[in-house]
């Protein structure tokens, strides 16, 4: 019973946080820049189209994750690359907070091209 119970905490958690992310499809990245603060590095985004779906949090309507992310170095490789580029096909995934930066979106997974995630 106990295993039972855990398990579906567990459930409930994972989908809670799985339900906690919005994803931006086909956009283009229109700003872009990086950041120090205390020590870590903070990339932040822009993007064209609607963004009237995005946290009440981010205030300034702009994505950012922090270098203290286990993919950071990534994220800026691709976000700097599109960006660079003009790619007009760059899906971003968000979580629904700002912990990276109090008035950004904070950015969990970003793509480009025509690949599925």
């Amino acid at each position: 019973m106990k295993k039972y119970v855990l398990f579906l905490l567990f459930i409930s958690v994972s989908g809670s946080s799985l339900s906690a992310s919005s994803y931006y499809r086909a956009r283009t990245i229109i700003g872009a820049g990086i950041y120090s603060n205390g020590g870590n590095s903070i990339l932040f985004i822009d993007i064209d189209g609607d963004k009237s779906g995005m946290a009440s949090c981010a205030s300034t309507r702009r994505f950012a994750i922090n270098s203290s992310a286990p993919h950071y170095k990534e994220m800026v490789s691709i976000a700097m690359t599109a960006y660079a580029s003009g790619q007009k096909s760059v899906d971003l995934i968000v979580a629904d907070t700002c912990n990276y930066w109090g008035n950004a979106q904070d950015l969990i997974g970003i793509k480009m091209g025509s690949m599925p995630f």
